[in-house]
């Protein structure tokens, strides 16, 4: 049995994504992401449809989703795909962890409000 098989989260983590995975944005919300009996600690959580588990966001991957969509507003992000991935590369207290991340799907096209604003890519 693995570790991670041991220890229960009800946020996603890197083993519940063994491949990169397209998924659809369900929902974004600011929640308590504490353990019980810790101290509040309040984060960005997506939802996706295809997956039981959100996500708790870090900045880095709330600015990835804000260049992707080409909106800071969570609201129009609902119903767009982003791909779900293992960074291996990723660093916490100095030390490389690895970690999720979001990035926009290959090929993504530019909305057409964008092109119709001149806004720069």
């Amino acid at each position: 049995m693995n570790v991670s098989e041991l220890t229960n989260s009800k946020f996603l983590k890197q083993d519940d994504v063994p491949q990169p995975q397209l998924v659809t944005i369900k929902a974004v919300s600011k929640e308590n992401v504490s353990p019980p009996n810790q101290p509040s600690k309040m984060r960005g959580v997506m939802y996706f449809e295809e997956l039981t588990k959100p996500m708790v966001l870090n900045k880095t991957n709330l600015n990835r989703c804000q260049q992707a969509f080409r909106s800071g507003d969570t609201d129009d992000w609902v119903g767009q795909k982003i791909v779900v991935f293992v960074d291996n590369e990723v660093e916490y207290g100095g030390e490389i962890v690895g970690g999720l991340r979001l990035r926009a799907p290959k090929g993504q096209k530019p909305k057409v409000e964008d092109l119709e604003n001149d806004i720069p890519f």
